[in-house]
């Protein structure tokens, strides 16, 4: 099983990643570990600490004996749209993706990626709060 986690080095993300562990783990499965940034803001320093995120949950899953691979996705869709390309070019089963709380003013006005993946993923999104 092929599982795509959503991931930014966020406490959300931390958690996400932890539960897509075990769910690889449990399914014999393999992660797809994938950040998305906008080309247009991306400078180096940024660019790096993208970098070292990924560098970081792969390290964490190869200690845990977790096939995955990493993807940076800079371009200028949104991360929600990043993250469903790579979802469809991957093939992945499932989706894992951590998520804060927000008001309901914060939804409108920034939207949410994670709904936006519930809404228009073509497989499973599971929410990690």
């Amino acid at each position: 099983m092929r599982i795509l986690v959503a991931y930014n080095g966020t406490p959300p993300a931390k958690r996400a990643l932890t539960i897509a562990q075990r769910r690889a783990r449990a399914l014999s499965g393999e992660l797809i570990i994938c950040n998305s940034a906008d080309g247009a803001d991306l400078d180096e320093d940024i660019e790096a600490t993208l970098k070292g995120d990924l560098r970081e949950a792969e390290m964490l899953c190869q200690a845990c004996g977790i096939a995955c691979r990493t993807h940076l996705a800079i371009g200028k869709q949104t991360a929600a749209e990043d993250l469903l390309a790579c979802a469809e070019e991957e093939a992945v089963e499932e989706i894992v993706v951590g998520i804060k709380k927000r008001s309901q003013l914060g939804k409108m006005i920034f939207g949410s990626t994670a709904r936006t993946l519930i809404m228009q993923a073509n497989c499973p999104v599971l929410t990690v709060k």
